[in-house]
């Protein structure tokens, strides 16, 4: 199994099925931020780059990197639903992952109060499979707590600075734990 990937223009056709399936795989809390795909401010950022997947010429999935300094931030991976599950996810990462060598992320801490603590836990292992780690910190924003998982050494200054970029652009408060 392989896949083809491109780098996504924001006026392309393409972009419209991204937004398409972000609304299909992601809370719409966890859509608007720290990088709102579906705001052209954000999405014409020259330091964010879209790219889509495609097996055998089929839309699998897709990834925003949000480069800063020397770490890439993984705002977005998704895959289509009929495509989860089948190792599409970790192909992903593994093309991402050679191309950008530092990559962190966040995904909703692990809360075993949280009605889908199950599917968190699953998240979890997946990044935890393809190396990454949590870092140990947590970032709070949009009435959400994030864990932060990195594939290097996390470095937090780094990563608050690129929020405080971010904060400047645009948008709103956050919280680093």
């Amino acid at each position: 199994m392989s896949l083809d990937c491109r780098l996504v223009d924001v006026n392309s056709d393409i972009f419209t099925d991204i937004l398409r399936l972000n609304s299909e795989v992601f809370p719409s809390n966890e859509l608007v931020a720290p990088i709102n795909l579906s705001n052209n401010i954000y999405a014409n950022d020259e330091n964010l780059s879209i790219f889509s997947f495609y097996n055998d010429n089929e839309f699998v999935g897709y990834s925003a990197i949000y480069s800063y300094e020397n770490i890439s931030y993984l705002a977005f991976l998704a895959v289509c639903v009929k495509y989860q599950g089948r190792g599409f996810g970790g192909l992903i990462l593994e093309i991402l992952k050679s191309n950008f060598s530092q990559i962190v992320l966040e995904i909703e801490s692990l809360d075993p109060k949280a009605t889908d603590y199950l599917q968190r836990v699953k998240r979890s292992k997946f990044y935890n499979n393809h190396g990454f780690k949590d870092s140990g910190y947590k970032i709070s924003y949009c009435k959400m707590t994030y864990s932060i998982y990195s594939n290097f050494e996390f470095d937090s200054k780094q990563f608050i600075d690129m929020f405080n970029l971010f904060k400047s652009k645009n948008y709103f408060d956050f919280k680093f734990e």
